[in-house]
């Protein structure tokens, strides 16, 4: 579910970039910001760990990957 998620911010963000529809891709961005904020501090220490775990499989997205709780305003 996570790499589902992953995906998901990584396409709406490039739609941002680009300008295709990026108001329509900013705003689920901050949806999914909002969903994700109202998790406790299990849930949040959890995701934390889920992300960590996809950085190492994923070196070459690591940074992005650790990012993404910062990005979308979750901070760590």
């Amino acid at each position: 579910m996570v790499r589902a998620l992953l995906t998901a911010v990584a396409t709406l963000e490039d739609l941002v970039e680009v300008g295709h529809d990026s108001h329509a891709a900013l705003s689920t961005l901050e949806e999914i910001a909002h969903e994700l904020g109202g998790m406790d501090s299990g849930e949040r220490r959890r995701f934390s760990e889920v992300l960590e775990r996809i950085a190492g499989e994923e070196p070459e997205r690591a940074a992005w990957i650790r990012g993404v709780p910062q990005a979308l305003g979750l901070g760590r």
